[in-house]
């Protein structure tokens, strides 16, 4: 199996059931013969960087699969079919992949992120907190 990344972007005006029964057919498409869905981002609703069909708005989803290229291939033909698919692009990560491992680095990742994220807000609450006993000070 190889490993893809594949970003969807759909209208955003779509509503929930349409969206979730599109999102269902990609993921129905990744799974045959054994694909698998490593990690699934929903980004939601994000202004487009320029018009696409007279749309300023989209609603986004980033997919990292273990998958064939058959199914890529299918997946990709699908989209471009799809009227509420506004753009799309599927590029391959790896030849080989082992799903297990992948997933376990793609948690420690988000891990580590969120440990980064937590340390700056604390740096940011601290250095208000100092900022705020300073100006009693100064009175």
């Amino acid at each position: 199996m190889r490993e893809y990344e594949a970003m969807i972007i759909a209208k955003a005006d779509l509503p929930e059931a349409e969206l979730s029964k599109m999102v269902s057919k990609w993921e129905t498409i990744i799974g045959t013969e054994g694909g698998q869905v490593v990690k699934k981002d929903t980004w939601g609703v994000r202004r487009l960087a320029y018009p696409i069909n007279k749309q300023t708005r989209g609603n986004y989803f980033v997919y990292d699969v273990a998958t064939n290229q058959a199914n890529i291939h299918e997946l990709e033909r699908i989209l471009k079919l799809e009227e509420n698919v506004l753009r799309s692009m599927v590029i391959k990560l790896a030849d080989n992949v082992n799903v297990e491992n992948r997933r376990l680095e793609l948690q420690q990742q988000a891990e580590a992120a969120a440990q980064r994220a937590a340390e700056a807000a604390r740096e940011k609450a601290e250095s208000e907190s100092l900022g705020a006993r300073r100006g009693r000070d100064d009175e």
